[in-house]
């Protein structure tokens, strides 16, 4: 039983990280559409910059919760078995 609430928990983090990181590469390509298309005007090319900080941000985010999660998921297994 604990291991298939184990699996089911990793089955379910690595579903998160794919649709976040889709998400992640959605808002990248976007973020390059809008500096592509800013031509001279600072404050759209100001805006873009900062939606691609962002969506790099998420990234950073998404990479850090899997690694915490992995890891709780390792305690978690090492404790039950």
């Amino acid at each position: 039983m604990e291991q298939a609430i184990t699996q089911l928990f990793t089955n379910l983090l690595n579903l998160g990280v794919a649709v976040g990181g889709a998400v992640c590469a959605f808002f990248l390509m976007w973020a390059g559409y809008q500096y592509m298309s800013a031509g001279s005007n600072s404050r759209q090319m100001e805006g873009a910059k900062q939606a691609l900080f962002n969506a790099l941000a998420g990234l950073a985010i998404i990479i850090g919760a899997k690694l915490i999660a992995g890891m709780i998921v390792s305690a978690m297994a090492g404790v039950g078995g």
